[in-house]
């Protein structure tokens, strides 16, 4: 898979900020961990396996793994979790990592998810 652009970087890396600001307030974000869904996707050709066993060896759990034959960019989809701190810094810390090594397995990596209770 080709590199990120810097266009593409700034794209997500604004998202993530978006998603962060909008689940906690970002002056008083909450002191403890959050499990962390983290969302990928792969069509036909991506090596889904290889990224998953990845992922665990960097004390991820992958949740969910399923195939749809019918959509031809998003056949494989992949969910993995594991605690972080939701701190803006460090969630832009994990989407470059995780976007780096989706793209070293030919996947794409969709962006994280939470729920903080109000």
């Amino acid at each position: 898979m080709r590199p990120e652009t810097e266009a593409e970087r700034a794209a997500r890396h604004a998202a993530t900020i978006r998603a962060f600001r909008s689940t906690v307030d970002p002056a008083n974000p909450p002191r403890e961990p959050f499990v962390l869904e983290q969302h990928f996707y792969a069509a036909e050709g991506g090596d889904i396996d290889g990224l998953a066993a990845a992922l665990e060896e960097r004390g991820f759990k992958v949740e969910s793994l399923t195939y749809d034959p019918e959509s031809r960019d998003r056949t494989w989809r992949l969910v993995a979790v594991r605690l972080e701190l939701l701190e803006e810094r460090r969630l832009l810390a994990v989407s470059d990592e995780l976007d780096a090594l989706a793209r070293q397995f030919d996947v794409v990596y969709d962006g994280w998810q939470t729920h903080v209770p109000n």
